[in-house]
């Protein structure tokens, strides 16, 4: 009967100490939502799309250099977006 006991504190303290260390590791993630900045591109309006895209192909590999994702093209516009840094 004590060796029962014995092996009901082990299963006790190991349940408890993985209870606690899930806690503590639970509190230390980043709860905070991802924020994002947006920017529209108004594109050089001559010609047809294909031209347009190779005319703006230099700056829209700058812009995704910087970390801007493009979303949406509408027209002659882009859309892009981007996670805010924290400073």
């Amino acid at each position: 009967m004590k060796k029962n006991y014995w092996w009901l504190m082990v299963v006790m303290v190991f349940v408890v100490s993985f209870m606690i260390s899930s806690a503590f590791v639970h509190a230390q993630t980043d709860n905070t939502e991802t924020q994002w900045e947006y920017k529209i591109v108004y594109a050089k309006d001559k010609g047809s799309m294909k031209q347009q895209v190779k005319q703006d192909l230099p700056a829209l590999n700058e812009l995704g250099r910087k970390g801007w994702e493009l979303v949406t093209v509408q027209y002659s516009n882009y859309y892009f977006k981007r996670k805010i840094r924290k400073k």
